[in-house]
C-alpha cells in the first residue's frame, strides 16, 4: 500500500510541479500521503485488488475537488482552490494493490502509473506430488485476473457504409436536389 500511494503523490506533485511553490506542494504531499494511508486501511485487500477501487479513487469530476484532497490542502495550509484550478479536468486516479493508473476526460485512455505484476501474480499448484507453479499466463482461467496496462478508447460506432455520402466532384447539394423536384412539379399539368 504505501508503494502505490507514494506513486500516486508523487504524480500529483509533479502535476503541481510548475504551478505552484515548492514547499506547498512537499507540505501537500506528505499530507496527502498521511490522509491515503488512514482512508485505505480496510480498503486495501491484495488477495482482491480492484475490489473496493472506487473507494480508493481521488478525483476532480464534474467541478468538485476529492474530499481528500482538499482535505490534505487545508492540512498543509494551502489553498484547495489553487490546487483544484491546477490539476485536469474530469481527471481520476485509480489507487490499487499493485497499480494506480489515471484517466483525464470522461472518454479518455487509461494511463498506467505503475504496475508491479510480480507481488500481484496468482499461483496454483499443478498437483500435489509436483512441486512446480504454473504461471496465470499459461492458466487459461486465471489470464483475466492479470491487470492489463493497455490504453483503451470507447468510442461510438462508425456510420453504416450505405448511410455515407461519397464524395464526388460534381455531385450536387442535397437544397440543388430539392429545387430541382420542386421545379419539376410546378411544370406539370394535370389533365382530366
Amino acid at each position: 500500500m504505501h508503494i502505490e500511494i507514494a506513486q500516486a503523490v508523487e504524480f500529483l506533485g509533479r502535476l503541481l510541479q510548475n504551478k505552484l511553490d515548492a514547499g506547498m506542494i512537499a507540505s501537500f504531499k506528505e499530507q496527502l500521503g498521511e490522509l491515503l494511508k488512514q482512508h485505505f486501511v480496510d480498503h486495501w485487500d491484495p488477495q482482491q485488488p480492484y475490489r473496493g477501487n472506487g473507494y480508493r479513487s481521488i478525483s476532480n469530476f464534474n467541478g468538485d475537488l476529492d474530499p481528500v484532497i482538499a482535505k490534505a490542502c487545508h492540512l498543509a495550509n494551502c489553498s484547495a482552490q489553487l490546487i483544484h484550478t491546477h490539476l485536469p479536468r474530469d481527471f481520476v486516479l485509480w489507487i490499487d494493490p499493485y497499480s494506480v493508473s489515471y484517466r483525464v476526460g470522461d472518454h479518455g485512455n487509461i494511463m498506467t502509473l505503475y504496475e508491479d505484476r510480480s507481488r500481484g501474480r496468482v499461483s496454483l499448484k499443478m498437483d500435489p506430488g509436483n512441486t512446480g507453479m504454473i504461471s496465470p499466463s499459461q492458466s487459461p482461467r486465471l489470464q483475466y485476473l492479470q491487470p492489463q496496462s493497455t490504453p483503451i478508447r470507447i468510442s461510438p460506432p462508425s456510420s453504416p457504409e450505405n448511410k455515407k455520402m461519397k464524395p464526388h466532384i460534381h455531385q450536387p447539394s442535397p437544397l440543388a436536389m430539392n429545387a430541382k423536384k420542386d421545379e419539376k412539379k410546378d411544370t406539370l399539368v394535370m389533365a382530366n
